[in-house]
């Protein structure tokens, strides 16, 4: 008869914990770059530090919406990063409703 039993490696809490502290200081890093950012954004800081995406694709396919979040000031157009974040979070689409049929991770 075979037998196997796994055993971790000698470092793995270790390893667990670093990968955990890198996440959780990318997470850090993000917030506080969100906090940089001016209240009103032009399209060049959206698309660049919100979507990071060209200025094409976010003319193309966000900024021409009706509902996406927008003040207009004298002849020039911004956008509210607060309002702009809610937007984003209330247009998520979760991959069950995308694309039930389809199974993610492992099977």
């Amino acid at each position: 008869m075979f037998e196997a039993k796994l055993q971790p490696e000698a470092d793995f809490n270790n390893k667990v914990y670093d990968i955990f502290y890198e996440i959780a200081k990318k997470a850090h890093e993000d917030v506080q770059k969100e906090t940089e950012l001016p209240y009103l954004l032009d399209r060049t800081k959206l698309a660049k530090y919100v979507f990071n995406v060209s200025v094409q694709s976010l003319d193309a396919h966000i900024l021409r919406r009706k509902d996406f979040p927008k003040v207009h000031v004298g002849g020039r157009t911004l956008y509210p990063k607060d309002l702009v974040i809610n937007w984003i979070r209330d247009h998520v689409e979760v991959s069950d409703q995308t694309a039930p049929e389809r199974n993610f991770g492992v099977i």
